[in-house]
């Protein structure tokens, strides 16, 4: 991690206030208290203190400032939260923040973004006026070609400028150019050219739009070509866009997926920024590992509305049932997909369509019913049989009932008919991508050395009284954690809470327990009463421990005199603990 001093970091924590950060990401209530965002919270147990600048989950225990919060909820390092902080509140902090690159696809990654450099200028040179008016006439702005990084291939202008720095295998090895004839020619040449970036911000490939009047004339060459599959390029894991709308993503936990290039332009033009798209209909197991790592929720299918759209919907939809994954679908029947749709009708009508979606499994019935002819009864009864089908594929009881009910007052059939088709089938319990912990049953030295680090942790008189009276404790994590507390109040000559965040950042054992404090129902108040009880309490364990020991050692002796020197020192033991 780089270097950044702590005036720096206090400045950064000084200019984002924690409530302002926080509610950007999630929604507070008037209390500043939100289901918590990291775990399976059913009631609002995440609170904001603005007047210490922390947050605490009293559930799953966690808690910290505003730069652990960016981390947490962006899945980043504290470096990359502190730059996210930072550019918010208008400090330049000088850091570099490193691609997540694989070591041995780095001179890969270096040429594609070398090429990609060369497209972008080449778009923007007098060589690309016919590229950006024709980009212009479809509604995409220059601000949008470069929010996307869209550029322009010429005609096998590029590869005699790289092979004068990289090895033409290497160039080939990554479709960045290929060898015909005995020559080497351009991979991309006269197309209009959409880099596709993973979500570690590293180019892996291209792909090519034709846009020359003569190329548009045509039918032989395709609308679009692609890099071709690479050693960094596998297309079944490919998601357009996910550089620019993975925090969105995270933010949300919702994904929009759409088919094309343009239709995820498009969207995001008109403020949809969590949408991506793939590499045509295909939606694979590599896609879905992504969405659950990513910890999305809801993902809203949004691919063409031709058929092997629909198909690829369908397709689509049942794998992310199956993962336990929320689906719903974006329709407009008359429009291919979303750019046809926003460009003819524009963004109200959109937004229209958009709330409008409906659930997967009412896409999938109202697909069904459309392949049949609804005037035939056996058709009627072979659409009733499908729609049995799918909904033996869903876990959800509620939804399966409402849909026997429709299904029933549609067709005027007994409910009872229905469900005696459906499969007997227990109902599967959803696992919880967070498992619920088992209540951990606490004594009474526990809970003495829980409440003591928590008053060590929110009242500096404390990390003192426990100097002077006491000093250690029994759980060596928890003893750490107490040291850790008396360092940085020794470091720094004052202890701050969302200080000291920061100075055990990286430590997860250090904070795993200040998690498990975190978690422990604790109260602000005490009194030195209570205090010096906890105190005792660990103290008696130390002394149970020591006089055990003692007797254990007077069983295995023979000699008397032993056995009268180690009951002298039982006794004085005792005699010590009736001081207390």
């Amino acid at each position: 991690m780089a270097f950044i001093s702590k005036e720096i970091i206090d400045e950064i924590k000084s200019r984002n206030d924690i409530v302002d950060v926080i509610s950007s990401y999630i929604s507070l209530n008037d209390k500043n208290k939100a289901l918590c965002p990291f775990h399976n919270d059913h009631s609002p147990s995440f609170s904001v203190h603005q007047d210490k600048q922390i947050y605490k989950c009293f559930s799953c225990g966690e808690s910290g400032n505003v730069i652990t919060f960016v981390q947490k909820i962006t899945n980043s390092t504290f470096t990359e939260a502190l730059k996210i902080l930072a550019d918010r509140s208008g400090i330049k902090l000088d850091v570099n923040i490193e691609n997540k690159t694989n070591n041995a696809y780095s001179k890969y990654y270096e040429i594609n973004e070398t090429v990609n450099k060369y497209f972008k200028s080449t778009i923007l040179s007098q060589n690309g006026l016919n590229a950006i008016k024709y980009l212009e006439e479809r509604n995409i702005s220059k601000e949008i070609i470069n929010e996307f990084n869209i550029g322009l291939s010429l005609n096998n202008k590029l590869n005699p400028i790289l092979k004068n720095k990289y090895e033409i295998k290497d160039l080939m090895d990554i479709d960045i150019c290929k060898e015909i004839n005995g020559k080497i020619y351009d991979t991309f040449q006269n197309r209009i050219i959409f880099p596709i970036i993973d979500e570690n911000n590293n180019v892996i490939a291209f792909s090519g739009r034709k846009y020359l009047e003569e190329d548009l004339k045509d039918d032989t060459l395709p609308k679009y070509s692609n890099s071709k599959e690479t050693i960094i390029f596998k297309k079944s894991g490919v998601f357009y866009n996910i550089n620019n709308s993975l925090q969105n993503i995270k933010k949300s936990k919702e994904i929009i997926i759409t088919e094309g290039f343009m239709d995820t332009i498009r969207m995001s033009s008109i403020g949809y920024k969590n949408v991506v798209a793939i590499m045509g209909t295909a939606f694979t197991k590599e896609h879905i590992e992504k969405i659950l790592k990513w910890k999305v929720e809801k993902v809203i299918l949004n691919l063409d509305q031709d058929n092997a759209g629909i198909q690829g919907t369908l397709v689509a939809g049942e794998e992310l049932l199956k993962n336990n994954v929320r689906v719903e679908v974006i329709i407009f029947d008359d429009y291919k997909d979303s750019d046809d749709f926003i460009s003819k009708k524009g963004k109200e009508a959109f937004d229209i369509a958009y709330n409008n979606k409906i659930s997967f499994i009412d896409y999938k019935l109202r697909y069904l019913k459309s392949q049949r002819n609804l005037k035939d009864s056996v058709e009627i009864s072979k659409y009733i049989n499908e729609a049995i089908e799918s909904l033996n594929k869903i876990d959800d009881d509620i939804l399966i009932e409402l849909k026997i009910k429709e299904i029933s007052k549609e067709f005027d059939i007994n409910e009872s008919v229905i469900k005696n088709k459906l499969k007997n089938k227990e109902i599967k319990l959803v696992k919880q991508e967070i498992k619920e912990e088992k209540n951990i049953r606490y004594n009474k030295y526990d809970i003495s050395e829980l409440r003591i680090l928590y008053l060590m942790l929110h009242h500096k008189d404390v990390i003192l009284y426990f100097e002077n009276h006491l000093g250690y404790l029994i759980n060596p994590k928890k003893s750490s954690l107490a040291y850790k507390i008396i360092e940085f109040r020794n470091d720094y000559g004052y202890f701050d809470y969302g200080d000291f965040i920061d100075y055990i950042s990286g430590n997860e054992t250090l904070e795993e327990t200040l998690k498990e404090v975190n978690k422990y129902p604790n109260k602000e108040e005490y009194t030195e009463r209570e205090l010096d009880e906890y105190i005792n309490t660990i103290k008696e364990h130390s002394v149970k421990t020591r006089i055990n020991a003692l007797k254990k050692e007077m069983n295995e002796t023979l000699d008397i005199n032993k056995k009268i020197e180690i009951a002298k020192k039982i006794e004085n033991i005792n005699k010590e603990v009736l001081k207390w």
